[in-house]
């Protein structure tokens, strides 16, 4: 058997309702490129496993493991550990790789260190959220990519040490980009590797995400300030406390006023928090 030139590092949470949907598309990608696939189970108490174990006929070059330790981050770094590919990349198990994602993913690491795919936003129904398509610069000082769809060469992640594992949600892609960009690495972005995203479906959830995404600039800006992250203008940070007041009133009446509004709310209140937590001055 020929050595693997990719390797496919999938985390898994209590995932049973969904990988199935992603190990059939991984399936059914057409390559010529050695591949395998790194199910990296990150502490199910559901049928996650046996869902994954399921396709080891389909997917001759599986392997699933348990990661002790809890967090993405922690899993990434597993997976990456447990496979032997030049070529890492990230998907999620809540998502949909697109055909010819894994061809267009290796094809872009030719030219690149780290490389993010497009986002399919519209594929699962969202209408709320969005992610934007590029890498976008992040909080105005480096462009990222999302491990949704994310490739890195091997030996970029080592030299840098993989993944923070000590981060937290909401700033673990682009504490990991902006890290491999301060110590050289050039970061692109392949249009034509496409992963269908899975937005939150309840406002609840969608609330959760921002808050917990703003939080973590608190940290990100502590560790990058130094590095030149810039700080959010007073008069923006007072324009978004304006704007959360005046259309307060006019929240109830739409639920796409309602949603946008929550999620604001959400994610002032944790900058705020992120503020005080890492002792830094973020809002």
């Amino acid at each position: 058997m020929n050595v693997a030139i990719v390797t496919v590092v999938m985390p898994a949470l209590n995932a049973v309702g969904t990988i199935g949907e992603q190990l059939e598309a991984l399936a059914a990608q057409q390559t010529n490129v050695p591949w395998e696939l790194v199910v990296v189970d990150n502490g199910s108490t559901d049928g996650t496993v046996t869902v994954a174990e399921s396709f080891r006929d389909r997917l001759p070059r599986l392997v699933v493991v348990s990661c002790s330790r809890p967090g993405a981050n922690a899993a990434r770094n597993l997976g990456a550990r447990s496979g032997s590919g030049e070529l890492l990349l990230y998907c999620d198990a809540d998502d949909r790789v697109a055909p010819g994602w894994l061809d267009a993913m290796a094809r872009a690491l030719e030219q690149t260190d780290v490389v993010g795919g497009r986002i399919d936003n519209d594929a699962f129904g969202s209408t709320m959220e969005r992610h934007p398509d590029g890498v976008p610069v992040a909080a105005g000082f480096l462009p990222r990519a999302i491990t949704a769809n994310l490739g890195v060469r091997r030996s970029a992640w080592s030299a840098v040490g993989g993944f923070a594992e000590d981060y937290e949600y909401g700033c673990t892609d682009t504490e990991f980009c902006w890290r491999l960009q301060l110590a050289g690495y050039q970061i692109g972005y392949a249009e034509d590797a496409v992963v269908a995203y899975r937005h939150r479906s309840s406002l609840r959830a969608a609330a959760v995400k921002s808050y917990r995404t703003a939080r973590s600039r608190g940290r990100l800006f502590r560790d990058f300030g130094p590095h030149g992250m810039p700080r959010p203008r007073l008069v923006g940070v007072g324009w978004r406390w304006a704007r959360l007041v005046v259309t307060a009133p006019l929240a109830p009446f739409s639920a796409r006023r309602r949603w946008q509004w929550v999620t604001e709310a959400a994610g002032a209140a944790g900058r705020v928090v992120g503020s005080v937590r890492f002792r830094v001055r973020y809002l």
